[in-house]
């Protein structure tokens, strides 16, 4: 299980007779964005990942002229949807950085840890971050 710090509430996850229990993550009551919610568009987006890591710009460059090329040449706007998805739940997480700590923490153990039932329950926490952040963007 996945232990974390200011967690209030946790969260039993069941499926085929097996349960596990992960840790929710309140976004603090009057804390703020570090930048608003930008509309599923390119240009508001790259102008929220500008803002929040000038690191990530130079990915979502690079991934927003592979998913053009794409869908240019597979006649399908599918690639852009997907792009837009993808960058909009990033900027969701990241916009709360105490949330995208988080997240990060958990990819770490996921990748990193021997225990099986240590990375299940981080797998199982970063679903939950990644619904949590889309849910207060909604």
């Amino acid at each position: 299980m996945c232990v974390v710090a200011g967690c209030e509430q946790e969260c039993v996850l069941s499926w085929a007779g097996a349960s596990m229990t992960v840790m929710t993550h309140p976004l603090v009551e009057g804390q703020q964005p570090v930048v608003p919610l930008p509309a599923r568009e390119p240009a508001a987006l790259r102008a929220a990942v500008a803002r929040l890591d000038l690191v990530a710009l130079a990915r979502f460059e690079a991934d927003w002229t592979a998913a053009t090329a794409r869908a240019r040449d597979e006649y399908s706007l599918l690639p852009a949807r997907y792009f837009v998805e993808h960058w909009f739940t990033w900027v969701c997480v990241e916009r709360w950085p105490a949330l995208a700590a988080r997240l990060r923490a958990c990819e770490r153990i996921v990748a990193e840890s021997a225990d099986r039932a240590e990375r299940r329950a981080a797998a199982a926490e970063i679903s939950q971050i990644l619904r949590q952040a889309e849910t207060a963007a909604a």
